[in-house]
Order: structure tokens, then sequence, then C-alpha cells
């Protein structure tokens, strides 16, 4: 199989030797629009001025620095169906999990090959081409996509996309069909569903009912007892089918 070569690819990697291997391979596929970047601000610039057709992205771009999840959620901003695939030397479930809310059309670990990588950009255009034809599809990615980063949630209020940082929410609810977000006194709806949350946000919030999805940070006393806790200065009911897990998470000092 042969692509387009007016197809624009750009690759993000801070391996040099790697990155060489990369543009043979996509040569050799028939690509020739090719533009590589080494580093996060590299690839931001890189991005900004070619507007490429598939954007190549590793995950980890060098310690402390901005990585390629980051840089995906800025794409994401402005090119919600522009394919993304994902490069990681070690592909693990806790990168899906980082990921997957940039909706990445693929992954690629480093042992890569030429049938691997024509595979990933044929399926990476693919759904492009799915999206470009299905608007309503379209629209759902268009309005999820810049709903969760690592540090903030943006829910719809008017025609306008407020950013509450995730530390502030006390904890979501489900209610006849939609999930809100408790922040103080305020409730913030969204038609995301708590499941999908409770993925995103495992690592601080914990899934106490069928109903409700705490931030373990905001929890100020735990009735195993009674069945209940208290955030924020509220009552939650703890969920018999989640009562075991959830207090098997708390450091329960006797």
């Amino acid at each position: 199989m042969g692509f387009d070569k007016n197809i624009s690819v750009l690759v993000v990697e801070d391996n040099a030797g790697f990155t060489q291997l990369l543009d043979i391979l996509l040569r050799d596929l028939g690509l020739r629009q090719i533009e590589i970047a080494h580093a996060y601000e590299d690839g931001l610039r890189a991005f900004e001025e070619y507007c490429p057709d598939i954007c190549i992205l590793d995950i980890d771009l060098g310690t402390g620095m901005r990585n390629g999840i980051q840089l995906a959620e800025y794409i994401r901003e402005t090119q919600p169906y522009l394919p993304l695939i994902y490069l990681t030397a070690n592909y693990t479930e806790e990168y899906y999990q980082l990921t997957r809310h940039t909706f990445p059309s693929s992954f690629l670990n480093k042992e890569i090959s030429r049938f691997k990588l024509e595979q990933a950009i044929d399926i990476a255009l693919m759904h492009r081409k799915t999206a470009i034809e299905a608007p309503g599809q379209a629209l759902v990615r268009a309005i999820e996509a810049p709903l969760i980063t690592h540090h903030q949630c943006f829910f719809k209020i008017g025609d306008v996309y407020k950013g509450i940082p995730t530390k502030e929410i006390t904890f979501f609810y489900a209610d006849n069909k939609l999930t809100y977000a408790r922040v103080g006194t305020r409730n913030y709806p969204t038609n995301v569903q708590l499941k999908t949350l409770e993925d995103e946000f495992s690592a601080t919030f914990a899934r106490i009912h069928k109903t409700y999805l705490v931030n373990v940070e905001h929890i100020s006393s735990v009735h195993p007892k009674e069945s209940t806790l208290i955030a924020g200065g509220e009552t939650l009911p703890i969920g018999y089918a989640y009562r075991n897990s959830f207090l098997g998470r708390l450091n329960l000092l006797k």
C-alpha cells in the first residue's frame, strides 16, 4: 500500500535516532511532506505553521518537559478530527487512560516496523474519513474533546466552556441521564457518563455508589456502620456493591 504523497505528517519525538528511522519508513510508504520536531515547543510551532494531516506524537518527551499528551490536548482544541498516533516505549493501561480523552487513532511502541506504521496510518485516515462523513458523530467528538484535561474540566455554560479545576470538584453524581459536578453549592451538568469520569479520574476520585463519584481529598469523615461519608459538608451514601473497594482505598487507622 502506498499513501498519497501530499499527505503531510508531523512527528514529535525526542530520540533523534528513532526519528531517522521513522522518516525512512514514512518515505518508504510514499509520504514526502514530513516535519520532524524533538520537543514540545518545536512540535507546537510546527503544528501551527505546517497544519499537518496526521500527527505522530511521543508520549514522553524527556524528563521535566511537557509531553505528547499535553500537545495533543492543544491540538484537539482547534482540530477535533485530526488523526493522532501515539508513540511509547512502554505502552500500559495507565497510558491508555491518560490519553483516551484526546481520542487517539492508534498507538505504536518503539519496536516499529513498516507494516505496523502503515497499518496505524491507514486506520488513522479511516477514522478521519468516518468523522468527516458522519457529522453527528463528529459533533460529539468536537464537544467531548475539550471536556477534560489533566487538571481541569470544561462545562458548557451558554455558548462558553467554563474551566473548573478538578481539585475543586467535591463529587460527581448522576441524575436523569445527566451527570453533575458539585463545586461548592453549585452544580455543573454534562452528558458524559459517570463511568467515563470514573475511568478518567481514578487516581483522585472513588466510586462509592451507582450514582456518586467522590473526590477523596474532600472527604472529611467516613461512617462504615451507617454506610455514609461526609464530603464538602454533605452526607453521601456508600453503596453495598462499592463498599469494600472504596474502604480498601482509604488509610483507616485503628
